[in-house]
């Protein structure tokens, strides 16, 4: 079998051993140092939104406050709290590297996949403090997960996982709505739109829809104050305003992300070099 007939059947099996030794690096690196500095003033807050559970809040979506009530049953302390973001941080490790292997990457293009999640800047900050942050690439990484497994296996009733990742994403954080479009449009130019055809993905719509729902509904009877308060902060100018042909940002994200470039083009090239082998 060729590299390429092994992608389009599932890639190649992720290395256990890889997954298990980044993901230890990964906790290695955050774990130590959980305790330092004291609570960053976001953290305090999301602990006090854990004490007063609600379906919604002003700034944020709720699921956040859910895991803070967890973390305070088990006294929420700050190597707990950042352990958790920790723990999600590793979980996106391991999600790279599984979704490198089933792209076709061999060995060397899944560590090389693991090591550049692990390095990249922004993960590293954005696991270094307990916030929805933590947990959003979770959600969206879960999601492009699930999406090639129904590109590689045709199983329409992944779905299901899609729309209930998707759902507790938007409990998470409201920008998953942004993921989950911008994939409905990728899709309408693939040859996987004949799955709009199909009930499941309208069935993942439903589940995703149903897991949001208490915090739309606690967002219409609040006048939906989440938009107030964007709109607030735009008007009190906390945000900063870019034209489009900016490039500065860019070139920061970028940066954050940069190691990750590279894995991906290792991914293809590794898979092209297995190509040449197999003939």
């Amino acid at each position: 079998m060729t590299a390429r007939n092994r992608q389009a059947a599932g890639g190649c099996e992720p290395a256990h051993g890889i997954v298990i030794a980044l993901v230890l690096v990964k906790l290695a690196i955050h774990l130590p140092l959980a305790a330092r500095y004291g609570y960053f003033r976001d953290e305090l807050y999301f602990l006090d939104c854990g004490r007063h559970l609600d379906w919604g809040y002003v700034d944020h979506a709720p699921l956040i406050g859910w895991i803070s009530r967890l973390a305070l049953l088990f006294g929420g302390s700050l190597p707990l709290l950042r352990g958790i973001s920790a723990l999600a941080g590793a979980g996106v490790v391991a999600l790279a590297i599984v979704m490198a292997a089933r792209l076709g990457g061999g060995r060397f293009a899944q560590f090389l996949t693991g090591l550049s999640v692990v390095v990249a800047p922004g993960c590293l900050g954005g696991n270094s403090l307990f916030s929805m942050n933590s947990f959003a690439p979770l959600f969206w990484t879960g999601g492009a997960y699930v999406f090639i497994r129904i590109v590689q296996t045709g199983d329409s009733r992944l779905w299901l996982l899609f729309g209930a990742l998707a759902g507790l994403g938007l409990e998470n954080k409201h920008s998953m709505a942004f993921f989950s479009i911008a994939f409905l449009v990728g899709l309408l130019f693939m040859p996987e739109r004949r799955e709009l055809a199909r009930p499941w993905i309208w069935l993942g719509a439903a589940i995703a829809l149903l897991l949001f729902m208490p915090n739309l509904i606690w967002q219409w009877q609040h006048g939906f104050p989440t938009i107030e308060d964007l709109r607030n902060v735009k008007a009190e100018g906390k945000n900063v305003v870019l034209s489009p042909g900016a490039i500065g940002p860019y070139r920061s994200k970028r940066l954050a992300i940069l190691p990750s470039r590279y894995a991906r083009h290792d991914i293809q090239a590794d898979g092209c070099a297995r190509i040449d082998e197999d003939g």
